[in-house]
This record gives C-alpha cells, sequence and structure tokens, in this order.
C-alpha cells in the first residue's frame, strides 16, 4: 500500500481579537445608533456604551467572558435599531439573559456588576420588557 501525502498549508493568524476588532465591531454598530433626543436621560446609545466601557474596563472578567460580554452588546445594539419590532425583543431579551449570567459570576464590589444593576432596568424599558 503507497503511503498518501497529506499537503498542508502554512502561514499564520494575528491580530487582536479580543478588545481591539471585536470591541471595535461593537463600537460600530453602537454608533450607528440614534443618540438620545432628551439631554438628560440616556437612550440605548448612551447606556450601551456606558455597559461597553465598564466591561472593558473590568479587572475582573477573563478575556472569554469579555468577549462574550461584547458578543452579546452587539446583538442588544443591532436589536435597538429597530427595539420595538418583536423579533429584535426577543433578542434584545436573550443578549440580557446572558450578559445577567456572565455579571452575577462577579464578586458584588465590582464595578460592572454596579453598572448593571444601574443600567439593566433602562435598557429593559427601551425594548418594553
Amino acid at each position: 500500500m503507497e503511503e498518501q501525502s497529506k499537503n498542508y498549508v502554512g502561514g499564520s493568524f494575528t491580530g487582536n481579537f479580543i478588545g481591539g476588532n471585536a470591541s471595535g465591531n461593537v463600537s460600530n454598530i453602537i454608533n450607528e445608533l440614534p443618540s438620545s433626543s432628551e439631554a438628560d436621560r440616556p437612550g440605548i446609545k448612551e447606556l450601551l456604551i456606558q455597559l461597553q466601557d465598564a466591561i472593558e474596563a473590568e479587572p475582573n472578567l477573563n478575556d472569554d467572558d469579555r468577549e462574550e460580554a461584547s458578543e452579546q452588546i452587539k446583538i442588544i445594539a443591532e436589536a435597538g435599531k429597530n427595539p420595538t419590532e418583536g423579533e429584535m425583543k426577543k433578542l434584545a431579551k436573550k443578549a440580557t439573559t446572558m450578559l445577567k449570567g456572565i455579571i452575577v459570576g462577579l464578586p458584588a464590589a465590582a464595578k460592572l456588576a454596579e453598572e448593571w444593576n444601574n443600567i439593566l432596568p433602562l435598557i429593559a424599558k427601551a425594548f418594553g420588557f
């Protein structure tokens, strides 16, 4: 029996996904949302910026959780483009549940946990759930 040769494709993959491109992509999507029309009340855009900043600054999050949290914010931002549409509400609600699961694992004194407790009711109100 002849031995078959195997071909491998060589090369390398470089880049900074966590905290770099992932965060940049989320920021781009958030920035597509309209700003709040009321100066004294943050809208979904401002809330998501605040939440994303808190996630990036949280030292108690490991890289996997930080990446997952950013992905959930991205989903909420996409849903925020049409927050009254039924499917978008479902997506946003699932994403907030996922975020809650990540944040519950943090120490109670974590800054992100504090931010989350302030932001979640406002996000829920924006989507009507």
